[in-house]
């Protein structure tokens, strides 16, 4: 679980030297197979060897300024709708449970989503929080970058396909968005309640 940690770390707004946790990773997705190795090495060279000032132009690029997504997982989940206040509360309160400390970003923002997984005891919540809830967000994430070019759709495709590998035969459904209901609301997305989605597959 440490590795979704890392990941974290490379989802935060630019600030320092990223070769630790770059190297960390590369030796963590090696337990996971060549081919997401070979993926992240692109990613890898992005983020050691481009200056941090341009890092951060990058990442501003990418996530604020015509935003290719939305890095608050409620708000990719529910749009503008009430039931993001319900989402983000009921995170908040798992993230002042775990006592994980989310800066000053919201509780459903992706790197404190992340921080949040391995410090989560209660293994059946933690994989009805990645089934139901993280997976939907982050594929929804991967459709609307409009080009396969951009180094955080990249990352955004490893961290799926080590979700999917960590929490594969799940007995939890995830949670598919309606694109009707989407356009109907006017929000960029929207979803269902997350308290209530205690159900298994039968």
């Amino acid at each position: 679980m440490q590795i979704y940690k890392h990941i974290a770390q490379l989802f935060n707004y630019p600030g320092g030297d990223n070769r630790t946790v770059v190297e960390k990773l590369h030796l963590e997705l090696l337990e996971y197979g060549e081919s997401l190795v070979d993926d992240f090495l692109p990613v890898a060279a992005h983020f050691t060897s481009t200056p941090i000032p341009a890092l951060q132009e990058y990442y501003i690029r990418t996530f604020d300024v015509n935003a290719a997504c939305y890095l608050d997982v409620g708000y990719v989940l529910f749009g503008e709708e009430s039931k993001r206040g319900q989402f983000l509360l009921n995170m908040k309160n798992e993230q002042l449970k775990a006592n994980n400390d989310c800066g000053t970003e919201f509780a459903d923002h992706l790197p404190n989503v992340l921080t949040l997984l391995p410090k989560i005891e209660d293994h059946n919540f933690r994989e009805e929080l990645v089934v139901t809830m993280l997976l939907p967000a982050l594929k929804h994430m991967l459709g609307n970058f409009r080009t396969e070019e951009n180094n955080y759709r990249n990352l955004l495709k490893i961290l799926v396909e080590l979700l999917e590998t960590d929490f594969k035969d799940t007995g939890f459904e995830p949670y598919q968005i309606n694109q009707k209901e989407i356009e109907c609301a006017g929000a960029y997305s929207c979803g269902m309640d997350f308290t209530k989605l205690k159900g298994k597959k039968h």
